[in-house]
């Protein structure tokens, strides 16, 4: 099966203050196992950090690594929109060029998506939207009065590619 990409982007889940935070979070677990005056294992603090700063800081460098990567694809049936969440692409959503009734672009708030992150439910809801800042966003109209959200740059384009 012939794929070809027509437009892609990366979306960054967590920019500079995600990072500060999550740095936080591990420094301030790490300081709070040291400074634990009563130990229940009876170990000593060396090894309680590496028992919780660890995966903590794992934790953290896993977060920052998230990416979700939009993109429409053209295939001889026609075009799809797909959106691979995290390294390794082995979750996705692929929206075929049937279940596509039209795309366009809005701008949109994070209280009209519902919030950050990734809100409501295609299937229980009929709406779905991925958020990862406010403004420029792509809609999808999707069959069985269903409809989804992420937000991209150049959405205009987004559209353009799925619409034509």
């Amino acid at each position: 099966m012939q794929r070809t990409i027509v437009i892609e982007q990366r979306l960054s889940t967590y920019g500079l203050f995600g990072a500060i935070v999550l740095i936080a979070i591990v420094v301030t677990g790490i300081v709070v196992t040291l400074s634990s005056t009563v130990t229940y294992s009876g170990d000593s603090p060396i090894t309680e950090v590496l028992l919780y700063g660890v995966p903590l800081l794992l934790l953290a460098v896993a977060l920052l690594s998230f990416t979700i990567v939009v993109r429409v694809v053209a295939t001889p049936q026609g075009r799809s929109l797909e959106v691979v969440y995290g390294p390794g692409g082995y979750v996705r959503q692929v929206f075929a060029a049937d279940e596509i009734v039209s795309a366009s672009a809005q701008e949109l708030s994070f209280a009209q998506m519902g919030g950050w992150g990734y809100r409501g439910s295609l299937r229980l809801l009929k709406y779905a939207a991925l958020a990862t800042r406010r403004g420029e966003a792509l809609q999808v109209q999707l069959t069985r009065r269903r409809r989804f959200v992420v937000t991209v740059d150049e959405a205009q384009a987004f559209a353009d590619a799925l619409n034509s």
